[in-house]
């Protein structure tokens, strides 16, 4: 009980020493959250500062939904549903609904993270008319955003871990076919997030990538290797892809902005990486507020199907939508920011609606609307909280498009036990040169 006791002191007086709030109400997390609970009591106090942290996530895997919501119940909880779960549910009446559980905040991050965000307070700057950012220690920039460029910002730089591999799948479902499973391993090194460098400037590097397909055979071997900078819009992305049949490595400078994916037969656009990913000078973006919304979130059970993908897949992938009893979503307390396309730009999407989760800044669902102001196209980030990183890091992205009925996921392969394998140190960068696609073209 003494040490149980300490423990829950010494995280107290930390909270306390970083956010330096002068009153208990107004106080903060370190990543910027709301520490207290909602007044309806359906959103929890932050829990990433207790002692059982570490032990989170599998108790989920049993729990029973507190409620479901579907087309005949919609209308009672319209104001708590986010615009693109309204139109699935209205759109697919038959099958969609929203399985709603207890909601819950494990999120916690490295205390260094923590120590570059309480800098970055008096040191991340917007530059070049919020298009860029500099002066920012390795943390989310904005921890108490002013307005929807900072708030983006906040995602694009939330922490996804320092250096990490992964084994993912992706397919199309469409109503009447599926298209083949393609599987990829992924490595990267986030030099944003390299512990000991100082402020940023504005040719800092974001992070490194590597993408190889594993399978299917004929594919096996093609892979995309991307620089990508903090500030694209200043600095631009360098990308080199790899043909397996062609046998050599090329330039691939279309690999920004609206650029379709192959793999997602148009589905998914290349600055929908997270559900949005690349440069912010396309639209001007508006901090609508931050609302309480049932949003996907702590996808235990999604997470477990995949460690036995090959039978789990008929069931998860049904037509129109993932089945949604293998899905979980909670309240919780999102900053939703509208981006509208500037005046002499060019992007399908005229208008797009980003929710932001509070404690780790993703973005758990996106709108995007076309030309006419239609919404077209909904994507869903349904997470986990992960102890490796530690951190919130997506098990399956989902993007639907409306008018065509189909789907496209991307989600993780669970491998001897994980998803994921982790190291607190940036990546060489002689790993992640063109020099290496030429090596994959001689095995």
């Amino acid at each position: 009980m003494k040490k149980n006791y300490k423990r829950l002191l010494g995280s107290c007086v930390f909270m306390l020493s970083v956010v330096g709030l002068a009153h208990a109400d107004e106080m903060k997390t370190p990543y910027g959250a709301e520490y207290s609970g909602s007044a309806d009591g359906f959103i929890p106090a932050w829990q990433g500062g207790q002692d059982n942290k570490h032990t989170f996530g599998p108790e989920l895997l049993n729990k029973q939904p507190l409620y479901t919501v579907d087309a005949s119940n919609l209308d009672e909880h319209r104001s708590s549903i986010p615009d693109g779960l309204q139109s699935l549910l209205e759109k697919y009446p038959a099958s969609m609904k929203v399985p709603v559980y207890q909601s819950h905040r494990p999120a916690y991050y490295p205390d260094w993270v923590y120590q570059a965000i309480e800098k970055n307070k008096a040191s991340a700057t917007l530059a070049n008319d919020g298009n860029s950012v500099v002066q920012a220690f390795p943390g989310i920039p904005f921890p108490d955003p002013k307005n929807g460029h900072q708030a983006v910002w906040n995602h694009l730089l939330a922490f996804k871990g320092v250096q990490l591999e992964s084994n993912t799948w992706e397919v199309v479902v469409r109503k009447d076919r599926q298209s083949g499973v393609i599987t990829s391993n992924i490595k990267y090194s986030v030099g944003y997030y390299q512990k000991t460098r100082g402020p940023s400037d504005e040719d800092q590097m974001l992070m490194y990538l590597l993408s190889t397909v594993t399978s299917p055979s004929r594919l096996s071997g093609s892979a995309l290797l991307v620089h990508e900078p903090v500030n694209t819009s200043v600095v631009s992305r360098e990308a080199w892809s790899y043909v397996a049949g062609q046998r050599r490595v090329m330039r691939a400078p279309s690999i920004k902005y609206d650029s379709p994916l192959p793999s997602a037969e148009g589905i998914r656009l290349a600055d929908e990486f997270d559900l949005y990913s690349g440069s912010v000078d396309h639209y001007q973006w508006r901090l609508v507020g931050k609302q309480a919304l049932i949003v996907p979130y702590n996808n235990e059970r999604l997470y477990q199907s995949l460690a036995e993908f090959e039978s789990s897949q008929d069931t998860l992938l049904t037509p129109y939508h993932p089945n949604p009893d293998m899905l979980r979503y909670e309240k919780h307390r999102v900053w939703v920011v509208e981006g509208v396309l500037n005046e002499g730009k060019s992007h399908p999407y005229q208008r797009r609606v980003l929710y932001l989760d509070e404690d780790s800044w993703l973005a758990l669902m996106a709108e995007n609307y076309d030309q006419e102001g239609r919404l077209w196209r909904v994507s869903t980030s349904y997470s986990k909280f992960y102890h490796e990183l530690p951190g919130v890091y997506k098990v399956a992205d989902v993007f639907h498009d409306l008018t065509e009925e189909a789907y496209y996921v991307q989600g993780l392969l669970i491998k001897e036990g994980r998803a994921i394998k982790t190291q607190d140190s940036v990546a060489k960068k002689s790993k992640f040169k063109p020099s290496v696609l030429r090596r994959l073209g001689r095995k």
